[in-house]
C-alpha cells in the first residue's frame, strides 16, 4: 500500500500514483523475465502483480491491540485493495477518481464494470 498526498500535499497525486504503479510493472515483468531465464522450471505466468488505485479522502490512525500501528483506513483503502485483487498480473486497474484526476496518464483507458467484494453495486475501474 502506498498514500500519495501525504505528508507532502501534491496537487498530481493521482497521476504520481500511477506512474509509480507503471514503474513497478516494469520492474517486475523486468525480473519475471530474468527469473524465467534462470529457472527452466518457470514460463512466467505465475509471477505478476496485480495494481490498483483509488483516490480520495481517508483517515489515518493508529491501530492494533498488542502492537499498534498507523495506518490509513476508509472507502478509498478498500475499494483500492479490492480493485488491486480484480487485477490480473501485470494490470494496473483504476477508479473513476484517479481517471478523472490523472488525464494524462489515463486518456487512452476504457472503462468495465467489475463486481467488487463487499460493494453492492459494480464500480467502473480503467486498465490502463
Amino acid at each position: 500500500m502506498a498514500i500519495f498526498n501525504f505528508p507532502i500535499p501534491h496537487h498530481d497525486h493521482a497521476e504520481r500514483a500511477v506512474l509509480a504503479a507503471r514503474e513497478i510493472q516494469r520492474r517486475c515483468h523486468s525480473r519475471r523475465e530474468l527469473l524465467v531465464t534462470e529457472n527452466n522450471d518457470l514460463n512466467g505466468s505465475e509471477l505478476g502483480v496485480g495494481i490498483g488505485i483509488d483516490s480520495g479522502e481517508t483517515s489515518f490512525g493508529e491501530f492494533g491491540r498488542s502492537h499498534r500501528d498507523l495506518t490509513a483506513i476508509g472507502t478509498v483503502v478498500n475499494t483500492a485493495a479490492r480493485a488491486q485483487s480484480a487485477a490480473e498480473a501485470g494490470s494496473i486497474l483504476v477508479t473513476k477518481a484517479v481517471y478523472d484526476r490523472a488525464r494524462r496518464q489515463t486518456a487512452e483507458s476504457e472503462g468495465r464494470e467489475y463486481c467488487l467484494k463487499g460493494f453492492e453495486t459494480p464500480v467502473e475501474l480503467y486498465a490502463i
